[in-house]
């Protein structure tokens, strides 16, 4: 048996599929490498897949599939003796692709004459197509951006997708000359709107995180440790009791890395620390225990309440947001301007907050925190937008304010929100990451019964 690695698997991606292996699928065969599994059985197994059989292979005759072989493993088609040798042994030993692949790869020698510049330039030439396959599957693993990147458009038909062709291009001309880590870089960048390096660079880094929220002034402590125990079944973080008084545990062992122009969705049941997170975050709350390092602004899209008194004007508020931010009014004007224009609230910016209506005061919070991009949001669903004739102006405006962000955290319930914003998803679950993967992948976590079961239904 041979031991199951990395480079060995990209070997079998690159002969049948003639591009390098994805993250999953690599990860996939991997996490049998404890078990009796051979790189012949994975052959086999490959060699049956949707991409192969009803894509590359389809209906094609024994000599193209060979031939193809050693176009996508040594830049050439077969030669006179090769191609003769292995048609004999399907013909007359029944071989199959697999039995080809195999033998291809992981003979020693050709079991057929062949010049030894050639195996030598054959040898070679492999060698940096794995290579580059390596640098590639690690360099968009760090990603989960470029990992739903480098999807085929469909599974069920299989439809292999611009982004397979794009790199199967590309694999195809790696030949003597070894491939480096920035030429990788540089073609991933081709593939994305995104850029590699910032990919690469973390926005979030959070290590062993815990975060204690104290409840004072409890009216009934022993009624609060009556039902500690049962009430952490239902919604919210454990309570701790100790002499010191009663906690909340908002957030618990929390370690995850989000790097810069991630889109992240936030998923779970209520109080199961998903504005927690946010608040953690955007420096609104500090970490009990743990470390944290925020590497971004982040912009909290969380205030449903004014910077100023109620009993100041729209225009007070409207100033005390703007020099919060600018440090200055210069310009406050063309802004003031703005935002009377896009909340419709008109002359009433000149009367006290507290006249308003709660339409009102959340169409003015709403055009006051849209009215300019950032480079990274923190976004709860859970903020209003005011009145109904407003709304589809605040769609509009909230899409486009999302989608100039780098980096977005949207904490909400809606999927089709998260679909159309999101590509990672991590669910919580009272207080705890319970699931940190691509989105889809998440909604599925999130929607199986064993989770329903123990955090929705109680």
């Amino acid at each position: 048996m041979i031991n199951i690695h990395s480079s060995e698997l990209q070997k079998l991606y690159i002969a049948y599929f003639g591009r390098p292996g994805d993250p999953s699928g690599i990860n996939y065969w991997l996490s049998y490498s404890h078990e009796s599994i051979t790189i012949q059985k994975i052959s086999n197994e490959l060699s049956r897949q949707d991409e192969y059989v009803k894509v590359i292979a389809n209906d094609k005759s024994i000599d193209f599939k060979i031939n193809r072989l050693y176009l996508n493993l040594f830049n050439r088609k077969a030669d006179f003796d090769g191609l003769n040798y292995w048609m004999e042994m399907v013909n007359r030993h029944n071989y199959k692709i697999s039995d080809i692949v195999y033998e291809l790869i992981y003979l020693t020698k050709k079991p057929y004459e062949v010049e030894a510049k050639q195996e030598a330039d054959d040898f070679y030439i492999l060698q940096n197509k794995i290579l580059a396959a390596e640098l590639f599957t690690k360099q968009i693993s760090k990603s989960i951006t470029l990992i739903n990147l480098y999807q085929p458009d469909s599974i069920s038909p299989w439809i292999t997708g611009n982004t397979f062709v794009k790199v199967s291009n590309f694999l195809s001309c790696v030949s003597y000359g070894e491939v480096s880590i920035e030429s990788v870089n540089d073609f991933i960048s081709s593939l994305s709107d995104v850029s590699i390096n910032i990919l690469n660079k973390p926005a979030i880094e959070m290590q062993d995180i815990c975060l204690r929220i104290p409840i004072y002034n409890l009216e009934n402590r022993s009624l609060s440790k009556r039902f500690a125990s049962k009430v952490i079944n239902l919604t919210g973080g454990a309570l701790n009791q100790s002499k010191h008084g009663t906690n909340i545990i908002a957030l618990n062992n929390i370690n995850v890395t989000i790097m810069k122009g991630e889109r992240v969705g936030l998923i779970g049941h209520n109080g199961s620390g998903k504005s927690s997170f946010l608040r953690l975050l955007s420096g609104i709350y500090l970490p009990t225990s743990g470390n944290i390092k925020v590497l971004v602004d982040v912009y909290p899209m969380l205030q449903k309440t004014f910077l100023t008194s109620s009993e100041l004007s729209g225009i007070d508020a409207c100033k005390a947001h703007f020099l919060l931010k600018n440090h200055s009014l210069e310009g406050f004007e063309t802004f003031l301007d703005e935002i009377i224009q896009f909340s419709g609230l008109g002359s009433y910016i000149s009367l006290p907050v507290k006249t308003y209506s709660e339409g009102m005061s959340a169409r003015l919070i709403f055009s006051i925190l849209t009215s300019s991009p950032h480079d990274c949001l923190a976004i709860d669903e859970g903020f209003g937008t005011g009145d109904s004739d407003f709304f589809d102006r605040a769609e509009v405006r909230m899409k486009q304010f999302m989608e100039s962000a780098a980096t977005l955290f949207l904490a909400s319930h809606s999927e089709e929100l998260l679909k159309q914003f999101c590509n990672r998803g991590i669910v919580f679950s009272h207080g705890s990451i319970a699931f940190d993967g691509p989105l889809d992948a998440a909604l599925n976590y999130y929607h199986t019964h064993d989770y329903y079961r123990k955090n929705v239904v109680g």
